[in-house]
């Protein structure tokens, strides 16, 4: 029984693990998922970072001195992915070999622990692999393969799911320990990874003690209220129909009924009223018949396991919420701005019926309708198998008690209305559509977790345990129902088979090799010079500085953080020709402050704040900035490699 209710599927999963990153695992230490530089990069830093660190008492892992010289910068809100970098760190001297075994890793660790969980609710081990690879081959995994390694962990949002049900089912303090351990290490995972966990928890809980029940009808005082409320909507409505209809049918700019003037320049706007209205008036028809009953002693009893879950979760993130608060007090905590309409948007409808854009048969295909459509194929993709939805739906046709459907339809619901987003997307268009999303942005801590369309691997997760249970019910009934939910395996294990991700091979010229055993300390600055993070780019940045600095193991000049301090942006402006590198890495021009700087000063202004090396990449530099390298400041130059000119900055300079 235990080997073939765990044994042969975890050797399974080994197995598809090994076929699906072969190209990885035969190249460990040379090559990193992705089409570039890029986000993968950041990625191979922080498991470079976490073993400097480890190797360097005096330093710690949420404070780099190592970006944005000379000031440092905190890596509180950055996408640290701590708990990864230290078993890559403490696995492999490689940065590369580490952050690759980690992926390994996460990719093997999504089938786990989805298994685990799916057969936690069904007991059945074809069940639970089919679960494990709805969710281990989802196209959110594939998209973020190419560089969001934090996300591919999503292994996370299973295991406390599991640990979750383990303390509904029977309370005690070391369940509700796991329960804070598990979040806690998605925490120092992924800051997205943590909030969609501590959601789960939280509407487990609530479905766990909240009972939906659906009346025949309401009551006659409450039904004649809602008739009379429903005339007035019914009305209003009307009108903005009417309002759309002019719109559409009368041309300029502005209709005007006597003192009355209506904007006639776009329809979106009424569109998305008169959508607001339909809401309202379903919510009366359903007002009255839904109830909701809540068990005082169900709610109880899990009430001590929960509180030990949080108290451990809290104290195991200590180290961050420290770094937070300070953060906060000065001024340094960044969050994106949005408008009413702007903000990133969630998935694409239309991505539900194209296809898998990463399968490995047809996903080139799918992927060149994406562009067509102008669709973000790592941010709006929303494809689920077909076989899977009809396994799920297999699930509701086939009812039977204590199955705990509830529970994960009410998760499925609340995670997919949010990773629709603010607007509902249409072929690569915004729809006047308004939905629940849009509100999400004022609720703090939430409103971090930017981009709504990441929850949609909660929405897998949700897929992946309904299309097991309904499998499971398929085999329990009849024989015709048996040999169709043989069939749809068959055909989901078809749908699901993943595209291998594309492989970049980070170039290392052996100058970097001899900065680092040079013996002058000091930074480097690398040009173009860029300022980054996820909100946008000052300068211009090249990732591969961060590879680089793995190598030459010195501060650099700028860099990458997820979110960037604003006083940081600042200070790089009143740095002397640190400014100008900025504006001419931009396409502008030299700063009128470094203008009457002689070459001998800049040398010495760029000495005086650390900067020991310069290195200029000629096939990205634009013309002025070289000129100003090579005329404007007194450097030594060392060697050409790779298209790239390598200075030393003298440590006293003249004319």
């Amino acid at each position: 029984m235990f080997l073939r209710q765990w044994v042969i599927p975890f050797l399974t999963f080994a197995a598809i693990t090994v076929w699906w990153l072969f190209p990885i695992l035969t190249n460990l230490a040379t090559v990193v998922p992705g089409t570039g530089a890029g986000d993968n990069l950041t990625f191979v830093w922080n498991v470079w970072w976490m073993r400097y660190v480890l190797h360097h008492p005096g330093h710690t892992f949420l404070f780099t001195p190592f970006l944005f010289h000379p000031a440092g910068v905190d890596l509180t809100l950055h996408t640290h992915t701590a708990l990864p970098a230290l078993i890559g760190a403490m696995s492999s001297t490689s940065p590369v070999a580490g952050q690759n075994g980690l992926i390994v890793l996460h990719l093997f660790l999504n089938f786990v622990c989805m298994y685990a969980l799916a057969h936690r609710v069904t007991g059945h081990a074809v069940a639970s692999s089919a679960a494990a690879l709805i969710f281990g081959t989802s196209p959110f995994v594939s998209a973020h393969l190419l560089g969001h390694f934090n996300l591919i962990a999503a292994w996370t949002l299973p295991l406390v799911s599991l640990s979750m049900l383990t303390v509904l089912d029977r309370p005690t303090t070391v369940r509700g320990l796991l329960v804070g351990l598990a979040l806690a290490a998605t925490a120092y995972t992924d800051y997205y990874l943590f909030v969609f966990a501590v959601g789960i928890v939280f509407l487990l809980w609530l479905s766990h003690i909240v009972a939906i029940h659906g009346d025949t009808a309401p009551s006659p005082s409450v039904a004649g209220v809602q008739r009379r409320v429903r005339r007035i909507l019914f009305s209003v409505l009307v009108l903005d129909v009417l309002v759309i209809a002019a719109i559409a049918l009368f041309p300029g700019d502005r209709l005007d009924i006597a003192t009355i003037h209506i904007s006639l320049r776009s329809a979106s706007n009424p569109i998305t009223f008169g959508w607001i209205l339909l809401v309202i008036i379903a919510m009366t028809f359903l007002s009255g018949r839904v109830r909701l009953q809540r068990d005082a002693a169900t709610a109880t009893r899990p009430a001590r396991a929960l509180v030990v879950a949080g108290v451990t979760t809290v104290v195991a993130l200590m180290p961050l919420l420290i770094h937070a608060v300070r953060l906060w007090r000065a001024g340094s905590y960044v969050s994106q701005v949005y408008l009413w309409r702007s903000g990133p948007s969630g998935i694409d409808v239309a991505t539900l019926v194209v296809g898998h854009p990463f399968h490995a048969a047809w996903g080139d295909s799918v992927r060149r309708l994406y562009e067509r459509l102008h669709i973000d194929v790592i941010e709006s993709s929303g494809w689920i198998p077909i076989s899977a939805i009809a396994l799920a739906a297999a699930a509701f046709v086939l009812k039977r008690r204590n199955q705990g459907l509830t529970a994960w339809v009410a998760i499925g619901t609340v995670f997919t209305m949010w990773s629709l987003g603010p607007w509902l997307m249409v072929s690569g268009r915004q729809s006047p559509i308004i939905l629940p999303a849009v509100f999400l942005r004022f609720v703090p801590i939430v409103s971090n977790a930017r981009i709504p369309a990441r929850a949609m691997i909660v929405v897998y997760l949700v897929v992946a345990i309904l299309a097991a249970i309904g499998f499971e019910r398929l085999t329990a009934a009849s024989r015709t129902a048996q040999r169709g939910a043989w069939c749809l395996l068959l055909v989901l294990i078809l749908e699901c088979i993943p595209a291998r991700p594309a492989l970049y091979v980070p170039d290392l010229p052996s100058s970097y090799l001899a900065l680092r055993e040079a013996a002058k300390p000091g930074a480097v600055c690398e040009l173009p010079l860029g300022l980054r993070d996820g909100f946008g780019e000052t300068g211009s940045l090249d990732e591969a500085v961060l590879f680089h600095q793995t190598v030459h193991e010195r501060p650099i000049v700028g860099g990458f953080i997820a979110r960037l301090p604003p006083a940081l942006g600042r200070r790089y402006d009143t740095i002397p020709v640190i400014r100008s590198f900025l504006r001419l890495s931009s396409g502008g021009q030299i700063a009128s402050e470094d203008i009457g700087l002689t070459p001998a000063n800049a040398a010495a202004a760029l000495a005086s704040t650390g900067i020991a090396y310069v290195v200029l990449d000629r096939r990205r530099a634009g013309s002025e900035l070289v000129r100003y390298v090579e005329s404007g400041i007194m450097l030594r130059h060392m060697k050409e490699e790779d298209g790239r000119a390598f200075y030393e900055v003298p440590a006293r300079a003249r004319d």
